[in-house]
């Protein structure tokens, strides 16, 4: 049988890790990506958060080196550090510091353009895969039955050009455009829910000096209980021995751009911790704001009668507030998910309306976790947008605070929330006996104001080496 043509729009993660996923069963893989490509890691146009914090859970991480072994070993000798959940972590919640417990998970700190050059080096050196920058997709070929490739126009040049495939892979992101170009073949309109809390965000990279404390990473987070705007700050070690320092307020409490406001919004944080330390650090960058945050979901997975040869991917399919730290998590479990389901389809028939409709269902699921935990949090914040929170919605929020309020002490608790937080099972399976027979006890000790003591872990570790439950169902038997 024919091995197909794949074209993946967009160079993100989610587009590369796509390619990666197709690589074994296409002819060709092509990636279009509307920048022109660094050389070497650096923020670029088409991706305007990559200026703030981007903190790989661990799930991610070892999703990512399935797809691409040895990206995880890379990053870490490249300056990425391995910090354990919660004993390498500072983490003030709701109910006042957490306790150290050793859960098993990890998230890495790294920039996130260290973390995408290292992806698109391992791609092109594992693949067949070629990239084709300086090219916007403006159109979709085909018709409503079936989707034959893109229209692409070349940047600079002005060039156009008509791209035949077989399967078509939008991984453009937040700006994606296929919901418009469906309707224009005569497809959707696409099913859309979108709750925004309207955080926004602050970003810089500081420098602490050898004299200060030595914090690889710090989150004070906003409580959602309260009446009032929710503020939140992270601090996370990253690569050459800076710091990104992330302040982040939803509708009515937006931190501000300028150094000093920058500096004052820190220590007014439910905490002041995070302010006390940026007090002793170098800023390296100005100040930069981000405000396009919303949880928006695209049921392409709900379309009556999708065309076949299209398949949406990534935060072109479900964004979620990056406050939680999940997309690019969830790009590499829907990217696992997408070469587990070709695998199955293409060695025995060519992927016909079902065959698609069915991947994209597949990749649906991998996000159901993610936009419940994201949506049913963001939505108690003040002036809020989206469907109000239902009887249902009430019930989980009411199980989330007493979890976490447990979990800031008990270890089986804090394990369940870890396990949930880090998308590695649903709540139904992380909560054992002795995390429930705490939760429904409640709280045994009051909220700790005093930061406990962690240890400042900046080991490599080998993939190789984490606990069994870390590993991505796609990973199990490989």
């Amino acid at each position: 049988m024919k091995r197909p043509r794949v074209v993946v729009l967009g160079c993100g993660m989610a587009g590369m890790l796509a390619a990666a996923a197709v690589a074994e069963c296409a002819d060709t893989v092509t990636i279009l990506e509307r920048d022109h490509l660094p050389g070497r890691p650096a923020v670029r146009k088409g991706v305007p958060q990559g200026r703030h914090l981007h903190a790989l859970l661990s799930t991610g991480a070892l999703a990512i080196d399935i797809l691409l072994p040895g990206v995880l070993t890379s990053l870490l000798g490249h300056g990425a550090h391995r910090l354990g959940l919660a004993e390498d972590t500072l983490i003030y919640g709701p109910y006042g510091w957490m306790d150290p417990h050793p859960s098993g998970h990890f998230i890495l700190g790294a920039s996130r353009p260290l973390v995408e050059g290292t992806v698109r080096t391992y791609l092109v050196r594992h693949h067949p895969v070629r990239i084709v920058g300086g090219a916007e997709a403006v159109g979709l070929l085909g018709d409503h039955e079936r989707v034959r490739g893109v229209r692409v126009r070349h940047r600079g040049t002005g060039h156009g050009e008509q791209m035949t495939a077989d399967l078509l892979i939008d991984a453009t992101g937040r700006t994606s455009q296929t919901p418009r170009w469906l309707t224009d073949i005569g497809v959707g309109p696409v099913p859309t829910i979108e709750v925004d809390s309207g955080l926004a965000y602050a970003s810089r990279i500081v420098r602490v000096p050898t004299s200060a404390p030595a914090y690889p990473c710090v989150t004070v987070q906003a409580d959602p209980r309260d009446t009032v705007p929710g503020r939140g700050g992270f601090w996370l070690r990253i690569e050459d021995d800076q710091t990104m320092v992330t302040l982040s307020g939803t509708r009515g409490a937006h931190p501000p751009l300028d150094d000093e406001g920058f500096a004052r919004f820190a220590h007014a944080l439910r905490h002041p911790l995070i302010g006390d330390l940026l007090a002793e650090a170098l800023p390296l960058t100005p100040v930069r704001g981000f405000r396009d945050t919303a949880n928006r979901r695209h049921h392409y997975d709900r379309l009556p009668s999708p065309p076949a040869g299209l398949l949406v991917i990534g935060d072109a399919s479900s964004t979620f507030n990056p406050l939680y730290g999940q997309g690019m998590t969830v790009a590499a479990l829907s990217a696992l998910t997408l070469r587990t389901a070709l695998r199955k389809a293409w060695p025995d028939r060519h992927l016909d309306n079902a065959g698609c409709h069915r991947i994209q269902q597949a990749i649906a699921r991998t996000a159901d976790l993610p936009w419940a935990v994201c949506t049913t949090e963001d939505i108690r914040y003040p002036q809020a947008q989206g469907p109000p929170p239902s009887p249902g919605t009430r019930l989980t929020q009411r199980c989330a605070d007493r979890l976490r309020a447990v979990a800031a002490h008990h270890p089986a608790a804090s394990q369940a929330f870890f396990d949930v937080f880090s998308l590695s099972v649903p709540p139904t399976a992380a909560a054992g006996p002795a995390a429930i027979w705490a939760t429904l006890r409640g709280p045994r000790k009051p909220p700790t104001r005093r930061p406990p003591s962690i240890g400042a872990v900046h080991h490599p570790a080998s993939p190789g080496t984490h606990p069994a439950h870390e590993v991505p169902p796609d990973a199990r038997g490989r």
